[in-house]
């Protein structure tokens, strides 16, 4: 299983959550299969956020962990099938170790809304 995390950047903060999933900023997918992350800027990825989801899907992301999401992006993922979750606070590796032990609740519309 793959997860998409936006992170602060690509190299020096490369294991710190980022605020939110955004076009302008850096991921890493980690591959829970590997147990490897790769680090890229989003833009890398996909040019704008119409196009993020579908490069998403084309890399077999299935979820996505982030510390805040914007209602109606929440409602997009959900509804494009991608689990999402809320961090609990911004390391990287805790959150996805957290993850994998099924210790991270479900990101909703209150946690976004909030």
């Amino acid at each position: 299983m793959k997860i998409a995390i936006p992170v602060i950047d690509k190299e020096s903060q490369r294991n710190r959550i980022a605020g939110s999933l955004n076009v302008i900023g850096c991921l890493c997918i980690y591959d829970t299969v590997s147990s490897e992350g790769r680090w890229m800027k989003t833009l890398e990825l996909a040019p704008n956020m119409g196009e993020l989801l579908p490069a998403l899907e084309r890399e077999n992301v299935s979820i996505v962990i982030s510390r805040q999401l914007h209602p109606m992006a929440l409602k997009v993922l959900v509804n494009k099938g991608f689990s999402v979750y809320k961090s609990v606070g911004d390391l990287l590796d805790e959150n996805i170790r957290m993850l994998i032990k099924d210790e991270l609740i479900t990101f909703d519309m209150e946690a976004a809304m909030a």
